[in-house]
């Protein structure tokens, strides 16, 4: 008796792989010379060079197809994954100086994919995420701070770690990228160490006189 084919041998399961990297690598490419007017499947199967058939195959849908690129590009470009929160502002410092190192090696399709319009609006979707971690990254200081300061440290903090803030203080300043992120590491510990805005103004202002009068015997 014939023994039953086993079409997940080692060899196919490499193909297959190889395939699904093809056609990602092809989204990449696409992603970097247009916008989302130029994005479709055909298009994506002409410059990956495989039939469209063959993206749905591996990609039920347009939107299966860049829900993986998050993960491929981590894997395909080195960067680290966030396996848990930053608990602290240290921590947060920490995982940005990492990640933007890391970006800033990157082959340059990519960067230029990451850049893109789809790219913004990828980034978009994930920004409860981001803001996320950050509250969970500030969370030890903000008891400093009143609820209107804490709304204003988190989404500084939040423009600040983004990689346009960073590039900004490379380009416009003429840093190196280590000298960037060190200056936006800066800014994050001025920023959480400081005391909360109100209590100062409480603690520096003149006693009230009439408050004084009112309760004196």
């Amino acid at each position: 008796m014939n023994k039953q084919r086993d079409y997940r041998s080692p060899l196919r399961q490499e193909q297959a792989k190889r395939t699904r990297e093809q056609i990602l690598d092809g989204l990449i490419q696409t992603m970097a010379q247009g916008g989302l007017a130029d994005l479709s499947i055909p298009a994506v199967a002409r410059v990956a060079g495989v039939s469209v058939p063959t993206i749905y195959r591996y990609f039920h849908t347009k939107r299966e197809l860049i829900e993986s690129l998050g993960s491929y590009i981590v894997q395909k470009s080195g960067l680290p994954t966030v396996s848990s929160l930053p608990q602290n502002p240290e921590e947060l410092i920490a995982l940005i100086k990492d990640v933007f190192l890391r970006y800033e090696g990157i082959d340059e399709m990519l960067r230029a994919a990451a850049m893109s319009e789809l790219s913004y609006e990828m980034r978009q979707q994930a920004l409860p995420q981001r803001l996320g971690l950050i509250d969970e990254a500030l969370r030890p200081v903000m008891d400093r701070f009143d609820e209107q300061e804490r709304i204003h440290l988190r989404n500084s903090i939040f423009i600040l770690t983004t990689t346009a803030t960073i590039r900004a203080f490379r380009d416009y300043l003429n840093l190196t990228p280590e000298e960037a992120v060190e200056t936006v590491a800066w800014a994050i510990r001025a920023l959480t160490s400081s005391s909360s805005q109100k209590a100062v103004r409480d603690a520096t202002s003149p006693p009230d006189v009439s408050e004084e009068k009112h309760t004196s015997p």
